[in-house]
């Protein structure tokens, strides 16, 4: 009897083991197209800090923030503020599910996107952004709830600085742009006068 519930017990781990093995296959095989989905969208479950390390290819800011926000915008994340005009609203007030686009820098070359999951106050937002590190680790993280604060004298979000989660500070300056709305712009088109006849 003692010898039969060992193994019972031996063959249900094993089944789990199985089990477990088998969609762990299933999820190796399975190909994705674009961003991968990751667990870093708000409001999914993940790591309670908002911080989603992943392995494979690295996820560039834009395609993220694209995927995230449904803005069709492409080309470099600094370009995204003149790209938006006449496209999309764009403003210096942060929305839910609008991009606050940084300028490019020396540090960063290309400019850098993110997407608003939270507006915590008139000076402090949170976002969710990929490829945002100074190595090749901190660059494979989606962080999905990162504080931003607002630095500019004239509270309009055009200098800004993100939470350091490594030196649990504020980190460095940003120049940025302001916001682009997911949000269609309306244009305002005139007609010329025809001459009746």
């Amino acid at each position: 009897m003692r010898g039969r519930g060992a193994c019972g017990g031996g063959t249900g781990r094993l089944w789990q083991a199985g089990l477990l093995l088998s969609l762990l296959l299933l999820a190796a095989c399975a190909k994705t197209t674009g961003t991968p989905i990751t667990a870093a969208y708000p409001g999914s479950s993940g790591s309670p800090d908002g911080i989603h390390p992943y392995q494979g290819d690295l996820i560039q800011c834009v395609p993220y923030a694209r995927q995230v926000s449904g803005i069709d915008i492409m080309g470099d994340a600094w370009t995204w503020w003149g790209a938006a005009e006449g496209k999309y609203d764009r403003g210096n007030e942060p929305r839910f599910m609008s991009v606050l686009v940084l300028s490019r820098t020396q540090r960063l070359k290309l400019g850098h996107v993110a997407v608003v999951v939270d507006v915590v106050g008139p000076r402090q937002i949170r976002v969710t952004h990929a490829n945002f590190g100074s190595d090749p680790v901190s660059r494979r993280i989606i962080y999905d709830s990162m504080p931003v604060a607002d630095v500019s004298p004239d509270n309009d979000w055009t200098l800004v600085r993100f939470w350091n989660y490594q030196a649990q500070a504020w980190g460095i300056l940003y120049p940025a742009y302001g916001f682009v709305y997911p949000q269609k712009s309306v244009q305002t088109y005139t007609t010329a006068s025809t001459p009746s006849s």
